[in-house]
């Protein structure tokens, strides 16, 4: 899969988050969502500032997906009771952002744990329970357009 095909040009892209039919899962369509929130957020609070380091919307896209991908085991772990609180670290930031200084880094850190919480208080309603049923078929892949 080529970089255009994984990032899109301009939004994240479900299937950043499947290669084959059996990844159709719930886990990874709340890693997708998670993503999207990660995304938005991102360029509505940061976006501008971004721009003065030559961050551009692919890279948002890219590092938005990069930091849902990389909070799959954290999820799991609190899934399963092993973590209280998921943490995310500033490693995940600075290894795909290691030119911005540490006040932008914290920023960013906090507009992920922001959309992190309000993912959270959407799902706790949603009927498709993609946490409790983290490894079922999950439908929406299939749904689209997106």
């Amino acid at each position: 899969m080529g970089i255009d095909d994984e990032f899109g040009m301009s939004t994240v892209k479900p299937t950043s988050f499947y290669s084959k039919e059996s990844e159709k899962t719930k886990l990874n369509w709340f890693s997708y969502e998670l993503a999207c929130r990660i995304h938005d957020d991102v360029k509505r609070s940061l976006g501008k500032t971004l721009e003065k380091y030559k961050i551009d919307e692919r890279e948002i896209v890219g590092f938005s997906i990069h930091i849902s991908k990389g909070m799959k085991d954290v999820i799991i772990q609190k899934l399963s009771g092993t973590v209280d609180k998921v943490y995310i670290s500033h490693e995940m930031v600075e290894s795909y952002f290691p030119e911005l200084d540490d006040r932008l880094v914290n920023k960013l850190l906090d507009v992920i744990s922001k959309a992190w919480d309000e993912l959270l208080a959407v799902c706790e309603i949603c009927p498709t329970r993609c946490i409790s049923e983290k490894d079922a078929y999950c439908t929406m892949f299939d749904e689209g357009p997106y």
